[in-house]
């Protein structure tokens, strides 16, 4: 088995994430909507690994779909895993639900998210431009969105960086869990040695920055698109979920 972790490190990490969004899933059903909207936003940047490969990590792909096509399934499969915890992290932790705000309409929604999308397209391809390396320039990216979203919704400010907080800790222990099936992994697979080369308990600085990037932006994303906001659970709605 552990043969296996290490052949396919990409795999085994990508399903490792996939984890706490469906125990989050499986003890918050109200939380399953909110999962089902943010991954059709979130899938497209699964092919954006041939940003990061082979300069930033160097992971093993089933069929070697990284080096033909740019990214891989494992790409799908963490991106879907990332998002449907990210999002639903601070909902789940901090036991809130979603009241509405706004206007939900699907136009707005869409105005919405396609300025998102417009602004952090454009903001990375800036920053590559000017030769900052696509992990530094993915984070700066999602904390921009986060920021622009922000200031139009400050009731999200508390919950975004909290979020952040949380979906970083999460990051960090399956990392952890990452490095404990597959020793070496950090070491052998990232090429740490081209940036900070900085570890908190053998996992990249770099890493837990992405984390924290990915929740603080994930977790205002579906308030703002959709127009809802945090909403403390009750009692009754507690129960009617178990």
């Amino acid at each position: 088995m552990l043969q296996f972790f290490q052949t396919w490190n990409f795999l085994t990490l990508a399903l490792l994430f996939a984890l706490p969004g469906i125990l989050i899933g499986a003890a918050r059903p109200d939380l399953r909507r909110v999962i089902a909207c943010v991954l059709p936003f979130s899938l497209p940047f699964a092919c954006t690994e041939f940003l990061f490969y082979p300069s930033y990590w160097e992971p093993a792909f089933l069929f070697d779909l990284g080096r033909r096509m740019g990214f891989g399934i494992e790409d799908i499969i963490f991106v879907a895993g990332l998002a449907a915890f990210t999002t639903t992290a601070y909902a789940c932790c901090c036991n809130r639900a979603y009241g509405p705000h706004g206007s939900n309409s699907p136009r707005a929604c869409c105005l919405r998210a396609l300025g998102l999308f417009g602004l952090t397209g454009s903001l990375l391809v800036l920053l590559l431009a000017f030769g900052v390396p696509i992990i530094y320039g993915a984070c700066l990216a999602m904390a921009a969105a986060a920021l622009a979203m922000l200031r139009q919704r400050p009731d999200l400010t508390a919950p975004a960086l909290l979020g952040g907080c949380i979906s970083a800790a999460a990051y960090f222990m399956l990392c952890l869990a990452a490095a404990g099936l597959m020793p070496g992994l950090f070491k052998n697979i990232w090429h740490t040695e081209k940036f900070l080369n900085i570890f908190m308990a053998g996992v990249p600085l770099e890493e837990l920055l992405y984390g924290y990037s990915s929740g603080f932006v994930a977790t205002a994303f579906y308030p703002y698109v959709y127009g809802r906001r945090f909403i403390r659970r009750t009692a009754r709605e507690a129960a009617c979920t178990k």
